[in-house]
């Protein structure tokens, strides 16, 4: 197979960290790009090996570009669903960035969108996919902290309070718990299932309307436990803690992970594995495989993970709803 041309729809600062990407990997070309601002599409393009006439000016251009394989997708994720379905119905594959919907029910709707095209879709949760990650998942399996029974994690940053700011705009999907919980939270599912047998949790709401921080305990059998904290208005240390019967795995920057230690008794072991380019190389590379092999998900960020993470999600909101009335 010649190499997947991508296109970029949204073209903001993770879509240039897609774009540095692609053009330190074989087998993949970054073809096209689209923004609602055309002047925008061309900057972006030039900078990154674009041809001009493939720099679009809106969405829709791109999506009828019939040479593109496959599709980034980096605008706000309240605009995730149509933009996902318009590209699957275009017959293209689509990568969309975290979290891949609003909620479940629009969840629902894209992958249904997916399986009727016939097209590869997957959410574009990096960390699933990172060395390190799958490493851990490897130690636990192996039982090398004992029974795992506590996962620890906390991501908080603060963001500019600004109701403009997409963080901070209810319309746009703003809050803490689609912005970084979902990192979180796909992280207790990728440890221990997509089926907690219960979800407790609470919120400060800020004066947009906004979640600025939660707080999220997730309870799976066998008394196996998540305790989640995630904040747009607090600088935390972005770690995870993985506690087991014998031991614990510390994973410092828990999302960019190129880093972990596991401690039993005494003993310290750290594991290093640098990312090869920047930590997104890994979830392309399952993309261009998926591909190639003529998938429609992945085996390792499925569809059925994407519902089920994004109804953990919505069990979460549900809690906050019961707390604050």
């Amino acid at each position: 197979m010649e190499k997947i041309k991508w296109g970029i729809l949204g073209l903001g600062g993770i879509a240039a960290k897609f774009a540095r990407t692609i053009a330190e990997m074989d087998q993949v070309d970054l073809a096209a790009v689209a923004s609602r601002n055309k002047e925008k599409a061309w900057f972006f393009g030039r900078e990154y090996g674009v041809a001009a006439e493939k720099c679009y000016g809106s969405y829709e251009e791109l999506l009828a570009d019939k040479s593109i394989d496959a599709v980034y997708i980096a605008v706000p994720h309240i605009f995730h669903k149509n933009l996902a379905i318009a590209c699957l119905e275009s017959g293209k594959a689509v990568l969309c960035e975290k979290p891949v919907a609003m909620n479940g029910e629009e969840t629902r709707e894209i992958i249904a969108s997916a399986s009727k095209n016939g097209k590869f879709f997957m959410e574009a949760m990096k960390t699933r996919f990172l060395p390190v990650h799958q490493r851990i998942k490897q130690w636990i399996d192996a039982g090398k902290i004992g029974e795992v029974r506590l996962l620890q994690a906390d991501f908080g940053f603060i963001g500019e309070k600004n109701p403009q700011n997409r963080l901070y705009d209810k319309a746009l999907g703003g809050g803490a718990l689609l912005d970084v919980g979902i990192y979180m939270v796909s992280l207790s599912a990728f440890l221990f299932g997509n089926q907690p047998e219960a979800v407790k949790s609470t919120a400060f709401i800020g004066k947009t309307g906004v979640d600025e921080s939660f707080s999220a305990s997730l309870r799976y059998e066998g008394g196996v436990q998540a305790q989640l904290y995630g904040a747009i208005d607090l600088a935390t240390r972005k770690e995870a803690n993985i506690i087991g019967t014998k031991g614990r795995i510390c994973i410092p920057h828990f999302s960019s992970a190129q880093k972990a230690y596991c401690l039993v008794g005494e003993n310290e072991e750290e594991l290093a594995l640098p990312f090869a380019i920047n930590g997104f190389e890994y979830q392309i590379e399952e993309v261009n495989r998926c591909i190639k092999a003529g998938k429609l998900q992945s085996d390792i960020m499925s569809w059925q993970d994407s519902i089920e993470v994004m109804d953990i999600m919505d069990r979460i909101k549900c809690s906050w709803e019961e707390n604050h009335g």
